[in-house]
């Protein structure tokens, strides 16, 4: 799905995913798999420099409400790191 364009409303609001944030809320982000692929693809071994890039792709596709830049600079982190254990343990 990375790269790809949703052809309508529809399509798009099926490539929404959820996060979780530190509050135990949930939002839709459009986009997050290919996001996080992307950002692994650049090889980012510090985690504020992880955080920054992930929250500013993130915000070329989603709203975020900029008192929040904190908490869904966490979450998308934590889902980052859930993401990268995941595929390592399917590459092993």
């Amino acid at each position: 799905m990375a790269g790809e364009k949703p052809c309508c409303p529809a399509a798009a609001a099926r490539m929404a995913k959820k996060l979780t944030l530190p509050d135990g809320s949930q939002v839709g982000i459009l986009n997050l798999e290919s996001i996080l692929k992307e950002v692994a693809d650049l090889k980012l071994a510090d985690n504020n420099a992880l955080k920054k890039e992930l929250l500013q792709r993130v915000k070329i596709y989603n709203y975020v409400p900029p008192a929040s830049d904190n908490e869904y600079s966490a979450a998308l982190l934590k889902e980052y790191e859930r993401q990268c254990v995941e595929i390592q343990g399917k590459s092993k």
